[in-house]
């Protein structure tokens, strides 16, 4: 898996390094919901899965958390590490084997697993059970079911946890498109290009 997504960062192959979709203009909204979030449920400690290269995660207020950033690509890693790590903050090189994963008050996997293979997220999803609370962002269908189709890791499809095969038992907290200007809205009456749905799958001790 490793090798996969460092050609896919050498490459560019998703465009502005980890994708359009972690761009700060298209995820405002998504910052002031974990910020939210992180108050409302005294979160403490925060495992953030394919964390990336930190272009919105930035903007979000830590300071109250211990944050650990994991992520399969090295060099993403070492930029984090020399830009934004400090007591609070660190980087790990996931070396992609879910049961290293150290446990969290609350595990953020933001576009990750959409990029998963069906049988890889199957093996990572008993993994949740560690974690208070875990916030699950992937692309969905923005016109209509989403199938969950197998694909290989590193490839794309979207995807919907809580429909066949993996049936997770989840609510979605948040959703987001991409930032269109008046002129594609109004004017050019463009359709969206995706639409980001976020699950909370939490552990019955955290029901309130």
């Amino acid at each position: 898996m490793r090798d996969r997504f460092e050609e896919i960062y050498k490459t560019n192959e998703w465009g502005h390094g980890s994708g359009e979709g972690s761009l700060p203009v298209h995820t405002r909204g998504y910052v002031r919901f974990i910020e939210k979030f992180l108050n409302t449920y005294n979160i403490r400690s925060v495992l953030d899965l394919g964390c990336g290269d930190w272009q919105f995660s930035r903007f979000i207020d830590w300071k109250s958390v211990s944050y650990t950033g994991y992520d399969v690509v090295e060099p993403v890693i070492s930029f984090n590490r020399e830009y934004f790590a400090n007591e609070k903050t660190r980087f790990v090189h996931y070396s992609g084997n879910p049961k290293e994963l150290p446990p969290a008050d609350l595990l953020i996997a933001k576009d990750v697993m959409q990029h998963w293979s069906n049988e890889t997220i199957e093996a990572f999803l008993p993994v949740l059970g560690q974690y208070k609370f875990a916030l699950l962002t992937n692309c969905v269908n923005p016109g209509g079911v989403t199938e969950n189709r197998n694909i290989r890791d590193g490839e794309f499809r979207p995807l919907e946890l809580r429909r066949p095969p993996f049936l997770l038992s989840a609510e979605e907290v948040y959703s987001f498109t991409n930032k269109q200007t008046w002129v594609e809205k109004y004017i050019r009456r463009q359709p969206v290009r995706w639409l980001k749905r976020t699950l909370l799958v939490r552990q019955p001790m955290s029901m309130d």
